[in-house]
């Protein structure tokens, strides 16, 4: 039995992983650097597989994730055009990456600290998640 505090950390990890894909992809074509492009493709691969877990643990327990709607999508896509429109060097999208990084991990603080959860692999994947986000601020950081 999936309870309601393991779902709401299992579906923001699904969300965050997400939407960090969907960020990474929209702004891969606007890097010129090699090295921050391999990084950011390194990270959506990870993404990918931190939402794997998440999702495939909601679907053990009869739990379908929620899609990132299109009006989100669409958001997320303007914002990253207007703020690379100008400027797209490696420290400035370095720190477009950085903020969202950090605002993930605060979102994701958030929710752990709200939602107690007694379920080993649900804590096991929130930590894995939060290790991970960490782990990129510091790999994003060396590009500033």
């Amino acid at each position: 039995m999936l309870t309601h505090s393991e779902q709401n950390i299992l579906e923001d990890i699904c969300r965050n992983s997400k939407t960090a894909i969907l960020d990474i992809h929209t702004i891969l074509g606007k890097v010129y650097d090699d090295e921050l492009a391999l990084d950011l493709n390194r990270q959506a691969a990870r993404y990918s597989r931190m939402q794997e877990k998440a999702v495939d643990r909601l679907l053990e327990k009869g739990v379908m994730p929620q899609p990132i709607g299109i009006l989100e999508r669409t958001k997320r896509w303007a914002a990253i055009q207007a703020e690379t429109a100008l400027n797209v060097s490696t420290p400035h999208v370095a720190d477009m990456m950085l903020r969202a990084n950090e605002e993930r991990v605060e979102r994701m603080h958030h929710t752990v600290e709200e939602n107690p959860v007694t379920d080993n692999a649900t804590c096991e994947l929130a930590e894995e998640f939060l290790d991970f986000e960490e782990e990129n601020l510091h790999i994003l950081k060396t590009y500033l």
